[in-house]
């Protein structure tokens, strides 16, 4: 029973996932920041991304994993 309840869950959750890609600006749930995605890196197999902050005052460039990004970040 509690594999059917966990298969049902993941399949609703797995629905809702967004692939990022370079050139897409994405928005920080947190403080609404502004990011466009300059590159795609691979390290150790798992995927991480360059994002640029586009409203701050000095031009930062940030690497988040792909899980961070999820979790932070919204298109």
């Amino acid at each position: 029973m509690v594999f059917f309840t966990n298969l049902i869950k993941n399949s609703f959750i797995n629905k809702n996932e967004v692939n990022f890609s370079v050139g897409q600006k994405v928005y920080s749930k947190k403080n609404g920041s502004v990011c466009s995605i300059i590159k795609e890196i691979e390290l150790n197999n798992i995927k991480h991304f360059e994002l640029s902050i586009e409203n701050d005052v000095y031009k930062r460039e940030v690497i988040l994993s792909e899980h961070a990004l999820r979790l932070d970040y919204k298109l």
